[in-house]
C-alpha cells in the first residue's frame, strides 16, 4: 500500500510545496525556518519520485580479465537490469534503453533480469517489444520478480517474448560464439531465489576460452561450484540501493556479500572471481530513486589471447 500511496500521493507535494514556499516569504522566525525545512524534504522527495527515476545514465568501465593485460583484444558490451517495467509509470522504458544502448556500437548486449514487476500477463509482450530493435545480440536471464519472488509467475510470456524478440536464453546453460572476432562463452544461471540454478553444464566447457556467467543475483557467486573457472559474472538485484541515503544505503541492499554496484573481487573458496553489479534501470518496493539514477553499463573488456 505504501508504493501505491507514494505513487499517486506524491501529486500533493506540488501544492504542498508552494504553500511552504508561501509560508518562508510570508512568516518569520521558527515558523519560517520550519517551513524552510519541510520545504527542502518535499523538493527531494519530489526529485526521487519525478526527476531522478528518468535520468537514464551510460557508465562505462573497462575490464582486464585474468590472464589479459590492457593490449590484449577488447570486447564491447552493454550490461543492463531490473527495469521492472508494468507497475510504476515513471520506470525507464524499453524503448529508450534500447536506443541509448544501439547508440554506444556494442559487440553484445546483456540483461541480467527483474525485467518486469506486476505487469498483467498480456502486457509483457509489448513492454519488451523495442528488444527485437537492438542492433547487437541480446543475451537473457530471469530475475526473482519474473518468477514470482515475490509477485506472480511469469516465466513462460516472458520467454516467450524474449524468444520473439530474438534473445538467446542462457538460463543453466552455455552458448560458444564469438563477440569482435574473439571465441566467447556465455553462460547463465536462473535465478537464485527460485533454487532451480544447475550449472552441469559447466563440467562440458573448453578449456582455455573466457566464460562470461549472467545471472540475477550475485550471490549466486556462493553457489558456483569450486571447478566453475568462470571470467566475470554480470549480475543486478541490487538496484545500487535505488535511495542511496549515504550512511544507512547498505543495510537495503539485499545481498549476503558486500555487492552494490560495479566491479568487485569476490573471495570464493577456489580464488578471486570477477562479479560486475550494474544497478539497474527500474525501482522495486517504492517507486522512488535518490542519488542512484537508472543506469546502463557498457564495459570494454580486454580478453585473453
Amino acid at each position: 500500500m505504501l508504493e501505491f500511496l507514494i505513487l499517486h500521493g506524491a501529486w500533493t507535494c506540488f501544492p504542498f510545496g508552494v504553500f511552504l514556499a508561501w509560508a518562508v516569504i510570508r512568516r518569520r522566525g521558527i515558523t519560517r525556518w520550519s517551513a524552510a525545512a519541510l520545504l527542502g524534504g518535499v523538493c527531494v522527495f519530489a526529485w526521487a519520485r519525478f526527476v531522478e527515476p528518468h535520468m537514464l545514465q551510460v557508465h562505462r568501465e573497462t575490464i582486464i580479465l585474468a590472464g589479459a593485460d590492457d593490449t590484449s583484444p577488447t570486447i564491447r558490451i552493454a550490461l543492463f537490469s531490473d527495469t521492472h517495467l508494468g507497475l510504476f509509470p515513471n520506470a525507464v522504458p524499453m524503448r529508450r534503453i534500447v536506443d541509448r544502448i544501439n547508440a554506444e556500437k556494442i559487440d553484445a548486449a546483456f540483461v541480467a533480469g527483474d525485467l518486469i514487476l506486476h505487469p498483467k500477463p498480456d502486457q509483457v509482450g509489448l513492454l519488451l517489444a523495442p528488444l527485437a530493435d537492438l542492433n547487437a545480440p541480446l543475451y537473457a536471464v530471469l530475475g526473482n520478480h519474473d518468477v514470482g519472488f515475490p509477485g506472480w509467475d511469469l516465466t513462460n510470456p516472458l520467454l516467450a517474448a524474449l524468444e520473439a524478440d530474438h534473445a538467446t536464453i542462457v538460463q543453466n546453460r552455455a552458448v560458444d560464439t564469438q563477440l569482435s572476432g574473439q571465441r566467447i562463452i556465455i553462460a547463465g544461471a536462473s535465478d537464485l531465489w527460485q533454487r532451480r540454478q544447475d550449472f552441469g553444464f559447466s563440467a562440458n566447457l573448453p578449456e582455455g576460452v573466457p566464460v562470461l556467467l549472467l545471472t540475477h543475483n550475485p550471490d549466486t557467486a556462493f553457489a558456483v561450484p569450486r571447478d566453475f573457472d568462470y571470467a566475470l559474472m554480470l549480475a543486478g538485484h541490487t538496484h545500487g540501493g535505488q535511495v542511496r541515503i549515504p550512511f544507512l544505503y547498505k543495510r537495503f541492499i539485499p545481498t549476503r556479500w558486500a555487492f552494490d554496484k560495479g566491479l568487485h573481487v569476490f573471495p570464493s573458496p577456489a580464488g578471486n572471481r570477477l562479479v560486475y553489479v550494474t544497478s539497474g534501470t527500474g525501482m522495486s518496493g517504492l517507486p522512488l530513486r535518490l542519488f542512484m539514477p537508472p543506469r546502463i553499463d557498457v564495459l570494454t573488456i580486454h580478453v585473453p589471447e
